[in-house]
């Protein structure tokens, strides 16, 4: 997706509140997602994308236990971060927020969210990833990911990241009208992020 194709046709940011799991993956071209509801309690989840051009910025969050299995489409990268009290478990490996996930396209990754999970989908072209660091000669500090792995990376960088992310999508869906209108924004955002 690029630029353009942000703010024709589909806007830039949209915001999504379900009730539903069977409804997690309505509306999200950019994921393939499943849920199921693990507690009987109502259930409010919410999702807020970001679409910024070779990136886009997924924030999911959920007030009950749900468990989800999720794919990030043909061509791009996902890279999860999670909020300081999501607790739960990703690939039966349990989630903290210290932890970040690569996985390759198409790589199926099984969540199990708790109440209050929130958590953070920063999903990437490696072709723009590749441009990007290459135009500052940095090109060893590129790793595709192989299958679903958990990278090594200083605890206050990956918090760092989810804090950015955060901001991001919280300014978004309060206003969406500049990153739908402004394509200079959601570049400058996406050059942002990969530099975080």
């Amino acid at each position: 997706m690029d630029n353009a194709s942000a703010s024709a046709g589909e806007p830039a940011v949209s915001v999504v509140e379900t009730t539903d799991p069977t409804m997690a993956g309505e509306r999200f071209e950019l994921v393939a997602q499943d849920a199921v509801q693990l507690q009987s309690s109502p259930m409010l989840a919410r999702r807020v994308i970001v679409r910024l051009g070779d990136a886009s910025v997924v924030f999911q969050s959920t007030n009950v236990r749900v468990r989800t299995r999720t794919a990030a489409h043909e061509g791009l990268l996902g890279y999860v971060t999670f909020g300081p009290q999501a607790t739960g478990s990703v690939n039966g490996l349990p989630v903290h927020p210290d932890l970040l996930l690569a996985a390759e396209p198409n790589a199926q990754v099984r969540f199990v969210a708790d109440a209050g999970w929130e958590s953070l989908t920063f999903l990437l072209r490696p072709e723009y990833i590749r441009a990007h660091l290459s135009a500052r000669q940095r090109d060893d500090e590129f790793h595709m990911p192989r299958g679903v792995e958990t990278l090594r990376a200083d605890a206050a960088k990956v918090q760092g990241l989810f804090a950015w992310g955060k901001r991001l999508v919280d300014a978004a869906a309060l206003e969406p009208a500049p990153f739908n209108h402004s394509a200079e924004l959601r570049a400058a955002a996406q050059v942002e992020l990969v530099e975080t």
